[in-house]
């Protein structure tokens, strides 16, 4: 009891003289400062942060605002069902609050454990820019923050970042340019494309005719010269200019029989395929992402 209440007021003492704050010293040299009580190991020392779950400190989302900035907890277990500022609360141990979002307290700066470089690429579920890294949407370079700019325009990006949207990644061929943008999603089928097969279709018609037969005319008769058929027995037909000259005089309505022979056809096939023209999806099985760009803080 002595010893509790010589500490506090120590420290009440040291607060109005100095405006610093001292517990087991009586001359505090910072803000506030706290010395060992015993350093024999016969007692636990060190400072003990509040001590709460994740699912704690998700319920007091609404007390916690900017102003809050620095504040240390001890999560005991992760949050169940985080919310966006205890997103980062998936195990236990000290977390601090950076104004927006509980942050995990790492050994050492985490910079040294995680090192990213301008240029780094990395896919995410986030949805927004956090902490340097910028979404590839093909927005304008003029809309980033002025350091962002310049890491921008040292990759040789000078008036838009590259659109990453329902693309994939591929490496770098030949003098292919970093950050460029080809290819497609769907594939159009040519025909060199096609395989090399013959199509079988059914050509409806006689090609050929054995024995002697005779020729009818579609249109009722076929006109002959040379021939005494209805002539005026000169062997060529002789009319007068008019319509009625005519009169059937030289027209026979079927070719004479002939012997065997045969007849060449010959014409082109239309085979439809049944098809309708539509592009096939080039795409894999996939899960959506978003992909950002590491352009500093």
């Amino acid at each position: 009891m002595k010893t509790t209440l010589t500490v506090v007021l120590a420290s009440v003492l040291s607060s109005y003289v100095s405006g610093q704050v001292g517990i087991n010293t009586a001359n505090p040299i910072t803000s506030l400062d706290i010395v060992a009580k015993r350093t024999d190991g016969s007692t636990a020392e060190g400072i003990l942060p509040p001590r709460l779950s994740g699912d704690e400190i998700k319920a007091g989302d609404a007390q916690y605002v900017n102003s809050h900035a620095g504040t240390i907890v001890y999560a005991t277990a992760p949050v169940n069902v985080a919310s966006n500022k205890t997103a980062n609360l998936t195990s236990s141990g000290l977390y601090y609050f950076d104004g927006n979002v509980w942050q995990k307290m790492m050994p050492g700066d985490p910079r040294k454990f995680n090192v990213q470089t301008a240029g780094d690429i990395k896919n995410s579920v986030q949805d927004t820019d956090h902490n340097g890294w910028y979404l590839l949407n093909g927005r304008s370079i003029s809309s980033l923050p002025a350091a962002a700019q310049n890491s921008a325009s040292g990759l040789g990006f000078t008036s838009i970042l590259p659109d990453a949207t329902d693309r994939i990644l591929k490496t770098r061929v030949g003098a292919e340019l970093l950050g460029s943008e080809g290819g497609s999603n769907h594939i159009s089928i040519t025909r060199s494309n096609l395989p090399d097969i013959n199509l079988i279709g059914i050509v409806s018609g006689t090609a050929e005719s054995a024995g002697s037969h005779a020729h009818t005319a579609d249109e009722g008769g076929y006109l002959v010269g040379g021939t005494s058929v209805g002539n005026n027995g000169s062997g060529h037909y002789q009319g007068t200019a008019v319509a009625s000259s005519w009169g059937g005089v030289g027209m026979l309505n079927k070719t004479s029989t002939t012997g065997a022979h045969t007849h060449s056809l010959s014409g082109v096939a239309t085979i439809p395929t049944g098809g309708q023209g539509m592009k096939l999806d080039n795409r894999s099985a996939y899960l959506v992402v978003n992909t950002f760009i590491y352009l500093g803080e």
